[in-house]
This record gives C-alpha cells, structure tokens and sequence, in this order.
C-alpha cells in the first residue's frame, strides 16, 4: 500500500487592510471661509458707517436750537450770536466736543446755569438751561446783579425789580469779578439774606441793605415802612438765632419801633437804641 503523506496546511495571513485614505479637513475649511466672510462683512460695514455718518454731509450741523426757562419758568428760546461757533456749525455732529462746546457757553453767558447739550440727528444741537435769578446786587462804581451762588449777572438795572436787597461794602475787581476775601462778604450777606426770609416770624420783613464792609459787624436795614430807618446790628454770625431774637423785639416794640434808631443783637440781650 501507497501511504499518503499528509501535509500541513498553513491559512494565509490576512494582507493588512490598505491604509485609508487622508480625510480632508472640511471643518477648517468651514471656519476659513467664515472668518473670511465676517471681516470682509465687518470691512463692509466700517466703510459704509463712516460714509454714512462721518464723510456725508447729512449729519454736519447747521443749526443750534437754544431754549431756557426765564426767572418766571417760562420757556424762551434765543440764539447765541455772541458765541463763535465756527468750530460747531458744519462740523459732524458725532464728532463735536459738547463738554467743551459747554464750557465755551458758561463762559460767555454766566447768566445760564444747569446747561444741557444733546444731539437731534440729523444736524441739530438742542441747548437748554436755566436762568439765573438776581436775588441782591453789589454796589460798587454801578450796580452789579448776582445770584443765590454768588454768580455775577450781566442784567440791566431795568430787568430787575427795585426791591432787591441792596449789598454794600464790596469792592467788585473787575467785570463780574470779586477777590476771595470779598468773595467771602458776599456768601456771607447771601446768607443773611436767604436766612431772613426762610425766617417766618419775619415773613412780612425784607432787607433792603445790608453793609458787610466790616464782616465782624454786620447790619441791615428792613424795608417794611414803620422799620426802614432802624438799623440792625447783628454782628457776624449766629444769624437764625438773632433773627429770632429780633423778632421777638420787633413784636414788643409794635409801633413804637418808629421811635427806635438802632437795634443791636451782637450780645446776649438785644439793645434798643432811641431815636
């Protein structure tokens, strides 16, 4: 008998599996052109806004809208033909500098306080303040208005009423000017002022002048009929509890104050000094 040799058979490895190909990287691709689009629509757009806003003439201002409330609240409206405002009509109304274009205003109309500057798009600026109120003027070489702050008011003698107080004493430096030291005599007659009539037992009582030339010895005179010509000597400070005193005093003399030349409240006890 033929033996048959068997033989071994081996199985094939398995080829390795061929590399697969590169994939190509479609979501950087993605952001690129993204990206690309953004910055040239961002471009876009900043070309178009300075156009629009900065290079057109559409929003260069030609005018200027002034509007303030008067010493009785009501509404006026005026133009500023004394200010240069060269550097404002014709300009880019985004690109006008309202601080100092403020400042340029408080400067030549010291009349005007709380100023208010806004755009109205296209090519306005509205301007609104207040008016300041005269409550007393300094007696210098001619009269000068002030307000409650102290600020000098470029007012005509005519625009004011006869029966504001009257303070003396002062020596004015300049054209609405004052020095500290006189700076001081005013703030201090200001608050006299505003003292008396916050004061209800004087109600019907108003100072018609005050004399602060001395500002350690302050006095006034009243402007009521029975009490102008008696003078008040209330020193320089203590002034509400003074005025309280006076009051008091005023209220005991009755009409007999017509007989009175002066009333001191410098000391403890007033003293009442007979014509």
């Amino acid at each position: 008998m033929v033996k048959i040799k068997r033989q071994k058979v081996r199985s094939h490895k398995k080829k390795k599996e061929a590399q697969s190909r590169p994939r190509r990287n479609f979501k950087g691709v993605f952001k690129f052109i993204f990206w690309t689009i953004l910055v040239a629509g961002v471009g876009v757009g900043i070309v178009t806004f300075q156009y629009m806003f900065v290079d057109s003439d559409l929003f260069n201002v030609k005018g200027l809208d002034v509007r303030f409330y008067d010493q009785k609240g009501v509404l006026q409206r005026t133009n500023f033909s004394d200010i240069d405002a060269l550097d404002v009509l014709g300009a880019n109304i985004f690109l006008v500098d309202l601080k100092n274009f403020k400042e340029k205003i408080e400067a030549s109309h010291p009349e005007l306080r709380d100023i208010v500057i806004r755009r109205e798009l296209p090519n306005r600026l509205i301007i609104q303040a207040r008016q300041r109120l005269a409550v007393a003027q300094v007696y210098d070489d001619k009269p000068y208005f002030i307000d409650k702050d102290g600020v000098f008011l470029p007012y005509a003698s005519s625009s004011v009423g006869e029966d504001i107080p009257i303070i003396s004493g002062i020596r004015v430096a300049g054209p609405f000017r004052s020095s500290v030291a006189q700076k001081e005599k005013i703030n201090k007659a200001l608050f006299l002022i505003g003292a008396l009539s916050m004061n209800k037992k004087l109600s019907k009582y108003q100072i018609k002048t005050i004399d602060i030339a001395d500002s350690r010895n302050i006095s006034f005179f009243l402007s009521a009929k029975n009490a102008e010509k008696v003078e008040i000597k209330i020193g320089e400070g203590e002034f509400n509890k003074r005025l309280d005193v006076l009051a008091t005093v005023l209220e005991q003399l009755g009409h007999d104050i017509e007989r009175v030349k002066y009333i001191d409240l410098r000391f403890e006890d007033p003293i009442v000094g007979p014509r």
